[in-house]
C-alpha cells in the first residue's frame, strides 16, 4: 500500500469526523435554535408565554454556546433576562398572570406593599434591591418552572466550558482534512482524492445509520448515552416542567438531532459528489497515462524497426 493511499485512508476517517463537526455547527447557530423553540416550546405547562420562551431560549443558547470573557457577567447577563421575562409575565393583566404564586411576585417585589422580597426557604431577601443573579435563585427556589436553578446554570456552564473548549481541537480536524486533500490534489492523485471524498461521507452514513437505529428504538437511551460521555450523572436531569425543559423539550432535542444529521449529510454529498468528479479525473489520468505508454511503446517498436 502506498504512501498515497495511506494519507487517503486517514484523510477519510478524518473527513467524517469533520462532516460530523459540520452538522453541530448547525446545531450551535442562533437560527437552529429560535426556528426549533418556535416550533417546540408551546408554553402550554409553563408560567411563561411561547413568545417569551422562544427568546430565553436564545439568550440561554447564546450563554451555552459561546465565549465569554467573564463567566460571571454572562451569568448575570442571562439572570437579568429571565428575571426581566418573569417581571413581565408575572404582571397583573399578563396572558400567564394566573401562573405566578404569590410567593413567586413578593420574590420579584411585585406583591403588593412589598418592596424587596424573601427567598422561598425564608432566607435573605433577594428582591429589587438585589443583584439579577440573586433574584433568580431566590425564585428558582420557589419553583424551578419560573427561574433556572442553580444546577441548571452549572450544567449551561459544563455545556459552555466542553463547546468553547472543543472548538479549537474541532476547528485543527477539518483544517487536517482540508490538507490532506489539497496535498493529494497538488500530486494529482485523484484516484486517493476521490477514494477520500467517498469514503469519508460512507463512514459517516454508516455511523449514522446505527445511531439512527438506536435513537428510532430508544432516543432517551442515545440521549442518555450521549449526555453520559461528557457530563457526571445527575447533572443533566430536570424536572419535566423546569424552565430548562420548557424552553427545550424533547422534541427540540429531537429537531436538533434532524438538524445535525442533514446538515451532515448535505455536506457529506457535496463532498462524495467532488470525489466521483476526481474519479472521472482519475480515470480520465489513467487512460491518457495508457495512451502515452502505447505511444512510447509504438514509438520504440519503429526505432528498433529503422535499425534493422
Amino acid at each position: 500500500m502506498g504512501s498515497d493511499s495511506i494519507l487517503a485512508g486517514i484523510g477519510a476517517t478524518v473527513l467524517a469526523v469533520t462532516l460530523l463537526v459540520c452538522g453541530f455547527a448547525a446545531c450551535c447557530l442562533p437560527v437552529t435554535t429560535a426556528s426549533l423553540a418556535g416550533a417546540v416550546s408551546t408554553g402550554a405547562d409553563s408560567p411563561y408565554t411561547h413568545e417569551q420562551l422562544v427568546s430565553l431560549a436564545q439568550e440561554t443558547r447564546a450563554f451555552t454556546v459561546d465565549a465569554h470573557s467573564s463567566m460571571e457577567e454572562a451569568r448575570e447577563s442571562l439572570a437579568a433576562d429571565v428575571v426581566a421575562a418573569a417581571r413581565e409575565a408575572s404582571a397583573e393583566g399578563a396572558p400567564k398572570y394566573s401562573q405566578w404564586t404569590q410567593q413567586a411576585k413578593q420574590v420579584l417585589g411585585d406583591a403588593e406593599g412589598e418592596g424587596g422580597a424573601m427567598a422561598a426557604d425564608g432566607g435573605a431577601a433577594a428582591g429589587s434591591d438585589g443583584t439579577a443573579l440573586e433574584t433568580m435563585d431566590a425564585l428558582a427556589k420557589v419553583s424551578d418552572r419560573y427561574a433556572l436553578d442553580a444546577d441548571a446554570v452549572s450544567h449551561l456552564e459544563d455545556c459552555n466550558g466542553l463547546i468553547t473548549g472543543l472548538s479549537s481541537y474541532l476547528g485543527m480536524i477539518g483544517v487536517a482534512a482540508l490538507i490532506i486533500a489539497l496535498v493529494l490534489g497538488f500530486r494529482k492523485q485523484f484516484a486517493a482524492l476521490a477514494f477520500m471524498l467517498r469514503m469519508g461521507p460512507a463512514l459517516l452514513l454508516a455511523v449514522l445509520v446505527v445511531l439512527g437505529l438506536w435513537g428510532v428504538i430508544d432516543f432517551n437511551g442515545l440521549f442518555a448515552a450521549f449526555h453520559s460521555l461528557f457530563f457526571v450523572d445527575g447533572t443533566w436531569t430536570f424536572n419535566y416542567d423546569s424552565l430548562l425543559i420548557s424552553m427545550y423539550p424533547i422534541d427540540f432535542w429531537m429537531g436538533m438531532g434532524a438538524v445535525w444529521v442533514g446538515s451532515a449529510i448535505g455536506v457529506g454529498l457535496l463532498c462524495f459528489a467532488a470525489g466521483c468528479l476526481f474519479a472521472w479525473k482519475a480515470q480520465v489520468q489513467h487512460r491518457e497515462l495508457e495512451e502515452a505508454a502505447a505511444a512510447d511503446a509504438a514509438r520504440s517498436k519503429k526505432r528498433k524497426k529503422g535499425r534493422k
